[in-house]
């Protein structure tokens, strides 16, 4: 326990495992079977007592490279079922009979890896696969799953998650550090159409940072946003902006010509990130959409080297999405972030986040564009299939999973 702590505290900071591990003081070993875990003052965020967790130190504290990369594919079994072959393209598991909370009802499970979500999605139709869990189809995909998913055969699980895509802009003063600008794209993109076409209008547009239903989530204390165009472009030449060659704002000189990065890994993303590039187009900004790897655009918008970027945001902890947000806004919500972990009651926090999120929507250091939908998709004979909103695997409770005649 102390050395996974040990290790997390030197992985690279933004990540939700160095989150984590900042938030403990100390793991002190008692004996070989007890150890206590102390942590910072007023930190009890909701998952807070999963922080903690188990590496094995004789296996990994001299290992290379190449050999924590071998244990990754060597995992300790502790669950309903163990794994009896990992081949390429696949990896097959049998049910592990002595399973704490009882033998698994189906006898095995096959696991089939894909190159592209169109392979999966064809192989899902022809039936050579029976499930494709969340994030492997998306909720762009809804009108082919109405077409196949009827019921009969296959049906589609459609639940709303707690995390969701939004438009985050960048510092420079002359472009989207001017809350000016950010205002005119909040009039510009007319996000209830980006949802209505690219997801069939099953997704839904959030107001602010935190989502509903999660607890913590006060929408009501945000007012909404309906889109403007010609307010829009009305606030820019207030802002001295003026349309120059083929109709592109300038200011000082300075063209409004962006890069809009995308973080890949999602077919609905890239779509939502082109209409919003053809939304800003509508009122002179000519955006470039280049989709990039998620870790590398993360980590251009870490550091604040990036015009504009469409990216997820999880909201399902208040505490760590407000810490993801720190120095983005202003000082209050700051202050106000560190107020609200020191509070033990709920509806006091809730207060505190309530507020944290006007000021947050006052400033708009991002656009929020969909609350991200998962879709699950699974035999109507298979039951026992409870998709979560935490983003939860699809196989949380996998050992209840059987098939019965329909």
């Amino acid at each position: 326990m102390r050395f996974a702590w040990e290790q997390d505290e030197l992985t690279p900071a933004g990540t939700i495992v160095r989150w984590m591990a900042d938030r403990i003081a100390s793991v002190e070993v008692l004996s070989s079977r007890d150890f206590r875990v102390l942590y910072r003052n007023g930190e009890r965020w909701d998952d807070y007592a999963l922080a903690p967790r188990v590496v094995p130190s004789h296996r990994l504290a001299q290992a290379t490279a190449a050999q924590r990369a071998a244990y990754a594919r060597e995992p300790v079994h502790a669950g309903p079922f163990a794994i009896a072959a990992w081949l390429p393209g696949s990896i097959t598991l049998s049910a592990f009979k002595n399973y704490v909370l009882g033998p698994p009802k189906l006898g095995r499970l096959e696991i089939h890896f894909f190159s592209t979500r169109a392979a999966a999605l064809q192989a899902l139709l022809k039936g050579d696969i029976d499930v494709a869990p969340w994030p492997v189809l998306e909720a762009d995909l809804a009108k082919t799953l109405d077409r196949f998913a009827d019921g009969t055969r296959l049906l589609a699980h459609y639940v709303p998650t707690e995390a969701m895509t939004v438009l985050r802009f960048g510092s420079d003063p002359n472009r989207f550090g001017d809350p000016v600008v950010r205002k005119a794209i909040e009039l510009a993109v007319d996000r209830q159409s980006i949802v209505d076409d690219v997801f069939v209008g099953r997704a839904r547009v959030p107001k602010t940072f935190l989502l509903p239903p999660h607890w913590a989530a006060t929408e009501e204390a945000v007012a909404g946003v309906a889109p403007d165009r010609d307010r829009a472009r009305a606030v820019l030449v207030d802002a001295g902006f003026v349309r120059g060659q083929y109709g592109i704002l300038e200011r000082g000189g300075e063209r409004m010509t962006v890069t809009l990065q995308v973080a890949a890994g999602s077919t609905a993303r890239v779509e939502v990130a082109r209409r919003v590039a053809g939304d800003l187009a509508a009122i002179g900004i000519a955006a470039d959409v280049r989709e990039r790897p998620a870790a590398d655009l993360m980590a251009d918008v870490n550091a604040g080297h990036f015009d504009m970027a469409v990216t997820p945001e999880d909201a399902s902890d208040p505490q760590l999405a407000s810490a993801r947000w720190s120095g983005f806004v202003d000082p209050w919500f700051d202050v106000l972030g560190q107020l609200a972990s020191g509070v033990p009651e709920r509806n006091d926090k809730r207060a505190i986040y309530a507020e944290m999120e006007r000021v947050w929507s006052a400033a708009l250091p991002a656009l929020p564009l969909y609350q991200e939908l998962r879709v699950d998709v699974a035999p109507s004979a298979l039951v026992a299939i409870q998709p979560t909103p935490s983003g939860a695997a699809l196989s949380w409770n996998v050992s209840e999973w059987v098939f019965v005649a329909r």
